[in-house]
């Protein structure tokens, strides 16, 4: 199986071209069965919101399950969740905090070829002091989840978390397997771990990689993270 978490900038590359199809395409290309996706935005009113969701999708996925975190007139903007397997549950659990921008948790229970699967997507804030509480609730909220769930769980996102020594995930990976890898942002010259994936289940079969490639060099401003195991 193949995921990936991916902030994808609005669909705005570094190369100042905007474009869900594109990144769509590539995620078909990678043969990816979920993708975590961060920072989609379907606003604009020169767009049309279902276009982008299609775009996205690419004839590939077969579902777009959405969670807003900012939602107008138009469209909405905040995390969305790709997957080649039908959605058995959604649930969306907020975390903002006052006076910064909308935050949550994304969480999908899918039914996969091996059985479900809960997957959790995240978009962090910007503040350590909004981000500290915000950890803090997700970890409260996966060891609440744990202890009555034993479905199999995959946790990715953007968290945001620029310190290089930081002990902000010590909770987090009290109750998950983190599988770290290298910087993901910016994507010109990466030097931070924004973004991360962790698991309930840890073997040698796991594996995670940054996914560099020629295209997601100018896809976005983060490189996505790629998570791979055995069926």
């Amino acid at each position: 199986m193949r995921i990936v978490t991916y902030n994808i900038h609005s669909g705005v590359g570094v190369d100042g071209v905007q474009s869900y199809k594109r990144i769509g395409q590539f995620l078909a290309r990678q043969n990816i069965d979920i993708a975590l996706i961060q920072e989609m935005d379907t606003r604009p009113n020169e767009r049309d919101t279902e276009q982008d969701i299609q775009d996205l999708c690419a004839n590939y996925f077969i579902a777009l399950s959405r969670s807003p975190a900012l939602e107008e007139t138009h469209g909405w903007y905040g995390n969305a969740i790709l997957s080649r397997y039908p959605v058995l549950s959604t649930k969306t659990v907020d975390v903002s905090q006052e006076g910064f921008q909308p935050r949550n948790i994304q969480e999908v229970v899918l039914d996969t070829h091996v059985g479900p699967i809960r997957v959790i997507n995240t978009h962090k804030g910007l503040k350590k002091q909004e981000r500290r509480k915000q950890f803090a609730l997700m970890a409260e909220y996966l060891e609440q989840s744990m202890a009555v769930s034993s479905i199999p769980l995959i946790v990715g996102g953007d968290f945001n978390e620029w310190q290089f020594f930081t002990r902000a995930f010590r909770t987090i990976n009290q109750v998950l397997t983190e599988h770290k890898v290298s910087a993901t942002f910016p994507t010109a010259w990466p030097l931070f771990r924004l973004d991360r994936v962790w698991t309930s289940f840890n073997d040698n079969k796991v594996e995670a990689q940054v996914l560099k490639t020629s295209e997601t060099r100018y896809y976005s401003d983060h490189y996505p993270i790629l998570l791979t195991f055995d069926d």
